[in-house]
């Protein structure tokens, strides 16, 4: 293989002939980059632990939820595992690090970690900008599964190798039936394919330690000191190890580019909102022509994290808010009552003085003209 080299933004290679021997431009064409799955494919069986998984999970939890997808090379298997993760944290997952996740992969010796899938809940299903950052440190197929609330669930699969993500065909990576071949051309494959994953399971079976590895980590919560009678701010610990924390340290945050281009802004904002719109657009009677009216909702939205962080570490319900609002409003007004009668006390006060001043003071020229001496 000649080897390539750049110089002054020009690919050369090395050449070798009778005349001449060092470099030449390579001759490139313009096209969409390909890579293609060779080896053993993943039963559809095991799809369905999958499928059931989620369902059940998101049932149970209405919280995303994820598994991986593991190779064995020599014996050219697949296996698929749950490893243990967050209970409930709604549209995250994590995995929980330590000795009983270790325990696990143990089990799956000779396996190296080949794809990742998670779901979206009831949202589509699509590459998140977060998705996209996280999945790129890992070689394999990646896999989003959305609208689990419908009659068809929604699928989204993409492929990556050293840092580079490419399309995915599902016909290269999954079984189906052979005779497709004989009555379905080959550009059929993946969209009949995209059909048979999508559809529900009909029972849910899927190994019980999954729902084991649901696990409810406490969350800690650190309030503020209160100074002046307010609270200055708080936070929250959560263990923050993301979907594809593999190579992560423990609460360490998925590492997001310096910038991004102008289509990918465009493209991961297009999907967010598409997205919002089909969870929320009904329920909240908001359209896509509305989203431009929604900028300054959705900027300051950013406020209010840590009070919903906090309803959330404390399991806060509608009529705690409700009940604690209208007794910091109480209190506010009482404030308000004090301070009006201190403002109207010391303004009495500041008039009486001033009348005081004005008839009996040093500095009056008219105090002796009616003094008791007439």
């Amino acid at each position: 293989m000649s080897e390539l080299i750049i110089h002054k933004d020009t690919v050369y290679e090395t050449i070798d002939s009778q005349f001449y021997s060092g470099h030449q431009p390579v001759s490139v064409v313009k096209g969409e980059p390909t890579l293609s799955w060779k080896r053993g494919k993943i039963p559809l069986d095991m799809w369905q632990q999958v499928l059931s998984f989620f369902k059940w999970s998101y049932d149970e939890t209405t919280s995303e939820t994820q598994v991986r997808l593991l190779y064995n090379a020599s014996e050219d298997k697949w296996a698929v595992w749950a490893f243990p993760q967050e209970h409930g944290t709604g549209m995250t997952t994590k995995e929980i690090d330590g000795d009983e996740k270790d325990r696990q992969r143990e089990t799956f010796k000779g396996y190296t970690v080949a794809g990742t899938v998670h779901h979206h809940c009831s949202s589509p299903a699509f590459q998140s900008g977060t998705d996209k950052d996280n999945e790129l440190s890992q070689d394999g197929v990646h896999i989003t599964v959305g609208n689990l609330d419908k009659s068809q669930f929604d699928i989204h699969a993409r492929v990556c190798r050293t840092s580079v993500m490419f399309n995915c065909s599902l016909g290269e990576w999954f079984e189906y039936p052979t005779e497709w071949n004989d009555i379905l051309p080959q550009k059929y494959i993946s969209p009949a394919l995209s059909e048979v994953l999508t559809t529900p399971p009909n029972e849910l079976s899927f190994p019980d330690e999954w729902r084991n590895n649901l696990i409810k980590v406490p969350k800690t919560y650190h309030p503020a000191p209160i100074y002046n009678g307010h609270y200055q701010g708080h936070g929250s610990i959560h263990r923050q190890t993301f979907f594809h924390g593999a190579h992560n340290p423990q609460y360490q945050k998925a590492v997001l580019p310096e910038e991004y281009t102008e289509i990918e802004k465009s493209e991961a904002l297009y999907a967010e909102l598409e997205a919002f719109l089909f969870k929320y657009g009904e329920e909240e009677k908001i359209e896509a022509a509305d989203m431009a009216n929604e900028w300054e909702k959705i900027i300051f939205a950013s406020h209010y994290l840590k009070l919903c962080q906090l309803m959330e570490d404390y399991d806060v319900d509608e009529n705690l808010y409700i009940k604690v609002c209208d007794k910091m409003s109480d209190v506010h007004e009482e404030a308000d009552r004090k301070d009006a009668a201190d403002d109207l006390k010391s303004e009495q006060e500041t008039v009486k003085g001033e009348i005081h001043s004005h008839y009996f003071g040093s500095d009056d020229p008219y105090r002796h003209g009616f003094g008791i001496n007439g």
